[in-house]
């Protein structure tokens, strides 16, 4: 499913920025990069699709609750793991057609 894809990519994206110090929040970035690459790889449940959205809202919020000098990696990750999350827990047509039958 692209979703995991996506939310693999991201989660490197994350842990590999954590370790750039001007963007602050390293520790944040890092463990939160590491539970999305895993939930990423991994993502094949609804629960799971829904643990990479609230990841994704957590670093949204900390892109503002922290008031960092540079928040745009925060807010731009943050938001697209979010929407990525939330829609890769969203059953498609084929999973309910499975479920049905």
């Amino acid at each position: 499913m692209w979703s995991n894809w996506v939310t693999f990519i991201l989660g490197i994206w994350l842990f590999i920025s954590g370790l750039i110090p001007s963007l602050q929040g390293d520790g944040n970035l890092i463990a939160t990069g590491i539970l999305a690459v895993i939930f990423g790889f991994i993502a094949s449940r609804t629960w799971q699709g829904v643990v990479n959205g609230v990841l994704g809202i957590w670093i949204f919020l900390s892109g503002i609750w922290f008031m960092l000098v540079s928040p745009a990696n925060f807010l731009i990750v943050g938001a697209i793991m979010a929407i990525v999350g939330i829609w890769g827990a969203i059953p498609s047509s084929e999973d309910v057609a499975h479920h049905t039958a």
